[in-house]
């Protein structure tokens, strides 16, 4: 008998990890400019990065401050949309960032949110270049 709760001790944690890994970690406030989402570092095509939590505000003028967390550190930068998935994956949406660094191209990135999210309006915006109030 302890052999059979021990293995749906075991079944139940391989199902909550299974879980956690597929959840997309989204959050953002009501006005959609400051929000949380999943980003993948796509500077070789070949192999991406892998998907980390990170934090974006939008700014009036449609520039993205991204603070990635890697490990207890954070690190903040400058982004701007240049392009959106016309075939994402279902329920989400997928935009390309790319990151300038002294006015010339440096690495991309994509964010994936949710399709019913209040931020899709806010970076369709900023991606057609309309200035956010």
């Amino acid at each position: 008998m302890e052999y059979v709760w021990f293995s749906l001790l075991i079944v139940a944690m391989v199902g909550m990890w299974w879980l956690a890994y597929r959840m997309e970690p989204h959050w953002s406030t009501k006005d959609g400019r400051r929000f949380m989402c999943t980003t993948q570092d796509l500077s070789n095509p070949q192999f991406p990065g892998r998907k980390r939590e990170t934090r974006v505000v939008v700014t009036s003028d449609g520039a993205l401050r991204v603070t990635l967390k890697n490990g207890l550190r954070r690190r903040q930068s400058v982004w701007t949309l240049i392009g959106k998935s016309p075939d994402p994956p279902k329920r989400l949406q997928v935009y390309v960032a790319q990151q300038r660094t002294d006015g010339k191209a440096a690495t991309m990135m994509s964010l994936r949110v949710p399709a019913k999210s209040r931020v899709v309006p806010v970076l369709d915006a900023a991606l057609a270049g309309i200035e956010l109030d």
